[in-house]
């Protein structure tokens, strides 16, 4: 269990939700539920991946624990997206540093 990439996978499902919205703000007909099920396989792969990093990488788990906030507190402080799209993307955009500085520092236990 190790051996897998929470970090990178958990990295690519917060960009894939962000691209899904992003289409769908520009207009483009995409299914509501895509956004909301890939944000859940976001949500879980970083739990997932803050849960096993922190034995050998407690930086790098911190850093996706607090990821986790915004992103647990979107659904109830984004709303309504349709009159104020601003702060569901403020908000959804706060966790991105923190992705960043995760997926530099499994970067950095790689090498």
């Amino acid at each position: 269990m190790a051996d897998i990439p929470w970090t990178i996978l958990a990295c690519l499902a917060y960009t894939a939700n962000i691209c899904i919205g992003t289409v769908s703000l520009r207009g483009r007909r995409v299914p509501r539920s895509w956004h909301g099920r890939v944000f859940l396989v976001a949500l879980a792969l970083t739990a997932i991946a803050a849960a096993t990093s922190f034995p050998e990488h407690p930086v790098r788990g911190a850093a996706l624990m607090v990821a986790l906030a915004p992103l647990l507190a979107l659904p109830f402080v984004g709303r309504p997206v349709r009159r104020r799209p601003s702060t569901h993307i403020g908000i959804g955009l706060v966790a991105a540093p923190c992705f960043a500085i995760a997926l530099l520092l499994w970067a950095a236990s790689v090498l």
